[in-house]
């Protein structure tokens, strides 16, 4: 039996986001607490406008750390599970009929998206990894999924 567990790289904890946030929070604000009190007012609400979209990314970028994506292989099947907060989906699939496909992207910038699946169902995993982990995951997948059916099959 195999198995992976994939988790985006998410270096920043929810302690370390608060200590940054209020940090940023506390210079800004005293900026521009001293510009509104030399008379110009106006940098108040753009100030506020910046430090909420600051808040909101912040936010999304914990929420998306949280995202976990296993693969266990064994000898009958290949099971995926992806938890993103309080969400869980399970896929499993035939080990014999499983495919790996790595499609890459329309435009050169853009990243390749890996699929597992059989029967005409595919489910993408490792949308957070970089290109060189795709492939490598891709290529360690492919060694582990035989690529011919079964005799009879």
């Amino acid at each position: 039996m195999h198995f992976f567990e994939l988790s985006p790289n998410c270096s920043l904890t929810l302690r370390s986001a608060a200590l940054f946030y209020l940090s940023i929070l506390a210079i800004c604000l005293g900026t521009a607490g001293t510009l509104a009190a030399a008379g110009f007012w106006p940098v108040l609400p753009f100030t506020g406008l910046a430090l909420l979209a600051l808040g909101v990314a912040l936010y999304l970028s914990l929420r998306r750390g949280q995202t976990r994506e296993f693969i266990r292989i064994d000898e009958r099947d290949v099971i995926i599970w992806r938890s993103e907060r309080s969400r869980c989906a399970e896929y499993r699939f035939a080990r014999p009929w499983t495919r790996v496909r790595l499609r890459m992207a329309d435009a050169p910038a853009w990243p390749s998206r890996l699929f597992m699946g059989s029967m005409g169902r595919m489910v993408e995993v490792g949308a957070f990894l970089t290109e060189s982990e795709r492939r490598r995951l891709r290529t360690r997948l492919a060694e582990l999924i035989p690529a011919a059916r079964p005799a009879g099959g």
